[in-house]
């Protein structure tokens, strides 16, 4: 038997040079392993007019200018080697389930997923996500496909994604388009509009930074296993033909009250304000996280991802439990656990402003295997969950950044670094600067899917 012909093991990281890495990237599509690294994004929201054209936009126009893994890997080695200058446009494209549903894709064919299957909408009381009427309204539509287009330049996504229009308008209803752009603080490392480095705890997937030594994993290895995004492509044409679940959120966030709660939160309890900010998050804006650096410091270690919580399983007054990076991430095994995911969010609404109160915030993306057991899980019974992760303080709040609920029993901070008689309770949890607006579960299918649809 071919090699070729025997299906890979998703129970594993690997490397981009690895044999695995050819044999699965030809099909894969970009974005899924590794993010595409362009600082401007079209996010091209569709619904067709007809199956039939449809399909033929999508095996004669689209499937030869998709981006797969390996091409965007090969785009990445040539602008790093100076053979390229790093302007060539990522494209990828998932479907809702009313896409399969619209282009009547044969069952056999089409994912699995329940949570795909029902859609976002369905889990609005699960996730504690606002009622449907107040999403935003281009979000309350329901969407066939989304197509991701990316550049370093904006004014080439901009040519571009007028180009991809203008043959999309020859099969479209509908069409909806969101501007990603990405921002970044003065060392040149992205951020979010409260103003922190984002992305840092990422589960890779490829192990090329870790193998060739530029990611330190003393006490905490990121290395994160295939089946943490890919599963088998129902409707691909081989052994290794895969895809990935696409969460898509579009988070609202109102920076002026978020700074005025860390300001309070500050003379409340007589800190500064960066250490205040830092508990509700976990790292201070710079990216350096509450553990282990004792004590930490606004200027320590920068975006530094190698610790755990082994030193503060109790209490959290190192790291409080109700802090952004503590609820999400638990870091109780040495390498990322099966809820954990790799995201793909980028900013939208222009640069940062200390006084934005709305039209600012995050394109939540992510790529799961199960939304169930991963996102909707993190989300529901980890962001959302007072009582989690637990502790002598217990119940801790909801997520202080990405939370939804109201919840009156109050999150637990610290006035002093580790001291654990220091705790102080708010009467009520510090939250709603997050306003979900709208969203969809997608599926990125295989390129020979979309070759054969």
């Amino acid at each position: 038997m071919n090699k070729q012909d025997i299906m890979i093991d998703l129970n594993q990281s690997i490397n981009s040079n690895s044999e695995e890495f050819k044999r699965l990237s030809f099909d894969l599509q970009g974005n899924i392993l590794s993010p595409h690294a362009r600082d401007n994004a079209a996010h091209i929201f569709i619904e067709f007019k007809n199956p039939q054209s449809a399909r033929k936009f999508i095996k004669d126009y689209l499937v030869g200018r998709i981006t797969s893994s390996a091409k965007q890997k090969a785009d990445s080695d040539a602008f790093k080697t100076g053979e390229s200058n790093g302007l060539r446009t990522f494209i990828n494209f998932s479907f809702s389930m009313n896409g399969y549903r619209f282009l009547d894709i044969d069952e056999h064919k089409t994912p699995t997923d329940s949570s795909f299957r029902n859609g976002m909408k369905s889990k609005q009381r699960n996730l504690n996500d606002p009622l449907i009427d107040f999403w935003q309204g281009e979000y309350q539509k329901d969407w066939h496909a989304v197509m991701i287009v990316s550049n370093k330049s904006s004014k080439i996504l901009r040519n571009r994604v007028s180009t991809i229009k203008k043959e999309l308008n020859k099969v479209i209803k509908s069409i909806y388009v969101e501007i990603g752009k990405g921002i970044r603080n003065n060392e040149g490392n992205h951020i979010e509009h409260f103003g922190y480095v984002d992305g840092i705890s990422q589960p890779h997937m490829l192990t090329d930074k870790i193998d060739d030594g530029k990611i330190s994993i003393v006490n905490w290895n990121p290395k994160g296993r295939l089946n943490l995004a890919l599963v088998e492509d129902p409707g691909g044409q081989g052994p290794n033909s895969f895809g990935s679940y696409l969460i898509f959120r579009k988070l609202d966030q109102n920076v002026k009250a978020f700074r005025l709660a860390e300001q309070k939160l500050a003379e409340k309890m007589q800190i500064s304000v960066d250490y205040a900010g830092a508990q509700m998050v976990g790292r201070y804006r710079n990216g350096t996280p509450l553990i282990p650096i004792s004590p930490p410091q606004p200027t320590s270690a920068g975006k530094m991802n190698d610790f755990n919580y082994s030193s503060d399983r109790t209490t959290g007054s190192k790291c409080p439990f109700g802090s952004h990076i503590r609820k999400t991430n638990q870091r109780n095994s040495i390498i990322p656990d099966g809820v954990q995911f790799p995201r793909r969010g980028i900013t939208y609404g222009g640069n940062l402003s200390k006084n934005a109160e709305s039209g600012v915030g995050l394109l939540f993306m992510a790529y799961n295997s199960n939304i169930g057991s991963q996102f909707e899980l993190m989300q529901s019974s980890w962001a959302n969950s007072t009582g989690f992760p637990g502790g002598v303080n217990s119940p801790n709040g909801i997520d202080s950044i990405i939370g939804q609920g109201n919840d009156t029993g109050g999150q637990v901070y610290f006035k002093e670094w580790g001291n654990d008689s220091s705790v102080l309770r708010e009467d009520k949890s510090l939250g709603g600067f997050v306003t979900m607006k709208g969203g969809e579960y997608f599926f990125t299918p295989s390129l020979s899917f979309l070759k054969n649809i």
